[in-house]
């Protein structure tokens, strides 16, 4: 088994350990509260004391989903036993917030008896828990460090990367930390991509872990190095503000204390997997279907306000080259000539400075104060409400919910090789962009988090992504 199989199946087994510990906890909590209270009134303990009924399954539902969204089933939670901890009592509070709401609300047999049942359950639940994972899990965890070979290697050149080699140091599983730093390259002659490429793939034995900042080393180096890290078996991480949204339950946020992903898996495929798909059908059918006032009302204000058709129909590449017809609300006049806009791609590609400003006075990586689009137009652009008839795209099967933005042909004619990665993915009506730089960010940092959000896809990841679009729409910040 190869250093990468190796730390896969670690981090598979101590989360799957987790989560039977888990269970098993709450299962014996439930029991142990409602045979206590048995013995309170005077009845008998059987082992039937805690019956099965319906609220059983809804608390471990809720027990488990609420330990997910706080990253207790993350291997780096047993990095840190004060963490590990702290987070277990704050996912053990937000499980009794819920759990206490809907019982109360359902009237769950847990609850009609005595209402303290439920509060000692989870007092009862939090203390199994703590014993298990710090003290027997924890132990395993420690010994699988130990068993494991390799050193961890920041990859990068700034005070962000000097902190984190500082907290690495302090943390159990990273102990032996090593920088990797590249030379001048008029010194040696050969450039600092190819310094660092030959760094990981020379080191011996493989690293365990590798940390890239790609504020030092570039975007298209970093997407290279993650590469080859994962090549060797090493467990990935990308440091920086534009991936930090990605870490959706902030786990490494405070473990770090700095903006972390860890990487996944390789690039998605062209094509989504079924739960994706299935999660993209239901949002999108229950979304036409809630907004459907709403999108009267706006085909209504773009007919009064421009001569027209209410929709924009435009061609657009999707995942692997494929065109597809690409829906939105009609924002500007019709018979507009698009030279304006495919220089205005062509420069921003190429790296040129073609910030604006928007209404705050703020810059900002797009067309400003673009004489094509209308005044009804302007307002739908702001709050991206031009963008909802993509739902019907995402029925289609054209688009996700969340996925890198769909491009203009002539957009893909002026990529670099490494932009077309983001054309692996399915294009998406939100994503990473959206929540996390929107039209503050160049053009290559846009195709870097595309990249990077199909290295950490997933149905949490997309949920995550959706709850930040509402308040980025809303405020219409980064939007022109």
């Amino acid at each position: 088994m190869g250093t990468g199989d190796i730390g896969t199946f670690l981090r598979n087994r101590l989360g799957l350990l987790s989560a039977i510990a888990d269970v098993s906890a709450a299962l014996l909590a439930y029991w142990i509260a409602l045979a206590v209270w048995d013995v309170y009134r005077g009845r008998p303990i059987t082992p039937w004391t805690a019956s099965p009924d319906w609220s059983v399954p809804l608390v471990l539902f809720v027990t488990l989903g609420c330990f997910l969204a706080v990253g207790l089933y993350k291997l780096e939670v047993y990095v840190s036993r004060p963490l590990h901890a702290a987070t277990l009592l704050k996912g053990t509070f937000v499980v009794l917030i819920l759990t206490a709401f809907v019982s109360f609300t359902l009237k769950a047999p847990v609850v009609t008896e005595s209402r303290l049942t439920l509060f000692a359950a989870c007092g009862i639940f939090f203390a199994l828990s703590f014993a298990l994972r710090l003290f027997a899990l924890d132990r395993l965890y420690r010994a699988d460090v130990v068993q494991r070979a390799g050193v961890t290697l920041v990859v990068g050149a700034s005070p962000e990367c000097e902190e984190l080699e500082a907290a690495l140091r302090g943390l159990r599983g990273y102990s032996e930390v090593r920088a990797a730093v590249p030379l001048d390259p008029h010194r040696n002659g050969n450039p600092p991509e190819a310094q660092l490429v030959a760094a990981l793939r020379d080191a011996d034995p493989a690293p365990r872990q590798v940390f890239i900042d790609p504020a030092t080393v570039g975007h298209r180096a970093t997407l290279d190095l993650m590469s080859l890290a994962r090549a060797r078996g090493a467990s990935v991480y990308v440091v920086g503000r534009l991936v930090g949204p990605l870490d959706s339950s902030g786990l490494l946020l405070r473990l770090f204390r700095l903006p972390v992903m860890r990487v996944h898996h390789d690039p998605a495929s062209g094509e989504p997997t079924g739960l994706k798909r299935d999660f993209d059908v239901c949002v999108a059918a229950l979304a036409l279907v809630a907004l459907s006032p709403l999108l009267a009302l706006i085909a209504v204000a773009v007919t009064l306000d421009s001569r027209g058709p209410v929709l924009f129909r435009q061609e657009r590449v999707g995942a692997r080259g494929r065109t597809f017809a690409f829906l939105k609300f009609r924002t500007m006049q019709t018979g507009n000539d698009p030279a304006l806009h495919r220089d205005y791609v062509r420069r921003l590609i190429e790296g040129e400075d073609v910030a604006g400003v928007d209404e705050r006075g703020e810059p900002v990586l797009k067309l400003a104060a673009d004489p094509r689009v209308t005044r009804v137009g302007r307002l739908l652009r702001k709050y991206s409400l031009d963008e909802l008839p993509q739902l019907w795209n995402v029925l289609r099967g054209d688009m996700s919910i969340v996925g890198p933005r769909p491009a203009l042909s002539y957009e893909v004619a002026a990529y670099k090789d490494w932009h077309r990665r983001r054309l692996e993915a399915v294009p998406g009506l939100s994503g990473l962009w959206q929540v996390a730089g929107r039209s503050r960010v160049t053009f290559d940092e846009m195709v870097f988090q595309d990249v990077v959000y199909t290295c950490n896809q997933s149905l949490f990841t997309d949920l995550t992504i959706c709850l930040r679009t509402v308040p980025a729409v809303l405020t219409g910040k980064g939007a022109v």
